[in-house]
């Protein structure tokens, strides 16, 4: 198993990532071709090598007409030209490239995208990207998806990454570090603050955590095959602007062995279960309320018969094993269980996004999951149910006018 270690001790942002990813071993010849697939004209890319902190590591620039360098650091150039993340979307879709690859670059796209229209109060279809609509970032996402099918990573683990500290001169004029997407998207992994009193994390960076990291400081056991870093494009006196990769193959071997279709991606994640006798119903939909507030993915029931002959309640979770701490707080805090039973479980799962949907009754929240070439959209239920307890029309009726769920070519 091929597993992608961030150490994220001095951040992370969208070139410093495709930096460290050649650095560790992808063609950059290879990667270039792989990027000319998306059929975006008079864009470049530089790489060097070059020092920062006494560590050497490979620079990426990516140069195009539409930005030059400014004096802020990766990630936030100045851009006269700006795309919605309706129109990333298309150039992703409308291009040559793998499926695999599609699906991971617009898996990071819609992270940054829902973070953003958080931050502005737009739907995410409607988000405006200033510095990552430009191509230079469109190259950097994309060309971390191209990288990791180049490298056939199988999993991905982090640190906990340095966001830093002060301010940071954007499109919106200065603002805190970390900046308000980078703080919405740090919500998914680990993070610190203030070793540097610079931008250390930009939103690409957070983002690319965000999506692809299933773990974070856990134990790895194997060899490392290669270690890779990333250099910035300012020099810091606090932390050098680097970022540090390690490619790690484990004795650890999926139990697919990786033969999963493509365009699916395969995770570990814990399985909790505990079996319930003494319990009211009221009690037991209480604790699955829990269980999803504590970061739960799933939850589940399952009726069952005990020793002693009497119907119980197992109450299932799925859970990221970051999250152990307050999945089991959530059991012992607010159930009579003496006991809860964990376990490491496969999840392979399709490329999905979160989007607004047009609909007679508005735009509603929905999901949408790839395979195959094709599209599927599913509104989310309580978007249904709140129409239907407003308008009284019946469920039937509001999914034949909306169309609820029906496949898409992409």
């Amino acid at each position: 198993m091929r597993i992608l270690h961030y150490d994220c001790f001095a951040g992370i942002s969208g070139d410093m990532n495709l930096g460290a990813l050649i650095d560790i071993g992808v063609d950059s010849k290879k990667l270039v071709a792989e990027l000319e697939k998306l059929g975006i004209d008079s864009w470049k890319l530089s790489v060097s090598r070059e020092m920062r902190g006494g560590l050497s590591g490979v620079r990426v620039n990516v140069e195009t007409p539409e930005t030059h360098a400014g004096s802020h650091g990766e990630g936030h150039k100045h851009c006269h030209f700006h795309r919605s993340f309706a129109d990333i979307k298309k150039i992703i879709g409308a291009s040559s490239l793998s499926d695999s690859v599609k699906s991971r670059a617009l898996t990071i796209f819609s992270y940054l995208a829902e973070a953003e229209s958080s931050v502005h109060g737009v739907s995410p279809d409607d988000v405006r990207f200033h510095e990552v609509g430009a191509v230079d970032s469109i190259i950097d996402i994309v060309g971390c998806a191209v990288c990791y099918e180049l490298l056939k990573i199988d999993s991905v683990s982090s640190s906990a990454v340095e966001l830093g500290g002060g301010v940071v001169r954007c499109a919106h004029g200065l603002l805190p570090v970390p900046a308000p997407a980078t703080a919405i998207l740090a919500k998914k992994f680990p993070s610190k603050i203030n070793g540097a009193m610079h931008e250390c994390t930009t939103p690409t960076g957070a983002a690319i955590i965000a999506a692809l990291a299933k773990s974070f400081d856990a134990p790895i056991s194997g060899r490392i095959a290669a270690v890779g870093i990333g250099i910035g494009s300012r020099d810091f006196p606090e932390l050098p602007n680097a970022l540090r990769v390690l490619l790690y193959d484990t004795e650890e071997a999926s139990p697919f062995g990786g033969g999963y279709p493509e365009g699916c991606s395969e995770e570990t994640l814990i399985e909790f279960a505990a079996n319930i006798d003494d319990m009211s119903a009221e009690r037991i939909s209480h604790l699955c309320g829990s269980l999803f507030a504590a970061s739960a993915l799933d939850v589940w029931q399952e009726g069952i018969f005990m020793k002693k002959g009497r119907a119980a309640t197992k109450v299932c979770a799925l859970a990221r094993r970051e999250d152990s701490k307050k999945i089991l707080s959530a059991y012992f805090g607010n159930s009579s269980t003496l006991g809860v039973r964990c376990r490491e479980v496969s999840r392979i799962s399709l490329a999905r996004e979160s989007f607004f949907k047009k609909t007679p009754f508005g735009d509603l929240r929905a999901k949408r999951s790839f395979f195959n070439g094709v599209a599927r959209e599913k509104i989310e239920f309580d978007e249904i149910r709140k129409i239907a307890d407003e308008t009284g029309m019946g469920m039937e009726e509001i999914l034949g006018k909306i169309g609820d769920g029906e496949p898409k070519d992409r």
